[in-house]
């Protein structure tokens, strides 16, 4: 296995994927806390070690990829939140802006049930629970 996912072979990565996602999706959440950033270490993880197949040994064909996979987990979490704080830092650099009023109970008050319903106002309306549909 190790020969194949080295030599690029597609169907060897995809086992070494079934094989593993599991124990990295958990690695992934036991690191961060949080389902969706274990996922994206998932991906990351994956993607990584697609580009860093050359340097799978081919020594020991008997023995498992996992602590390999496990390690670019690790790294992939460690850039993950490097990447989060960076980001956060960021947002918190930017001007606070002015909150912004919610006008929507002023333009439901100035529109007619009629224009509500969606009924145009030049025909009866024929919608179902509709006054017109009464008549």
């Amino acid at each position: 296995m190790r020969a194949r996912v080295r030599g690029g072979d597609p169907d060897a990565f995809r086992q070494l994927f079934y094989d593993h996602v599991r124990s990295v999706y958990n690695h992934g959440f036991r690191l961060t806390g949080d389902r969706s950033t274990a996922e994206e270490i998932v991906s990351l993880t994956f993607l990584e070690a697609w580009r860093l197949r050359d340097r799978v040994d081919a020594e020991g064909e008997d023995s498992s990829l996992r602590p390999w996979l496990l390690g670019i987990a690790t790294n992939v979490a460690r850039n993950v939140r490097r990447a989060a704080r960076r980001h956060d830092g960021a947002v918190a650099r930017l001007p606070r802006q002015e909150a912004v009023p919610d006008f929507a109970e002023e333009v439901t008050g100035r529109i007619d049930d009629r224009e509500r319903s969606g009924c145009p106002p030049t025909r009866p309306c024929l919608r179902s629970g509709s006054p017109a549909t009464a008549i």
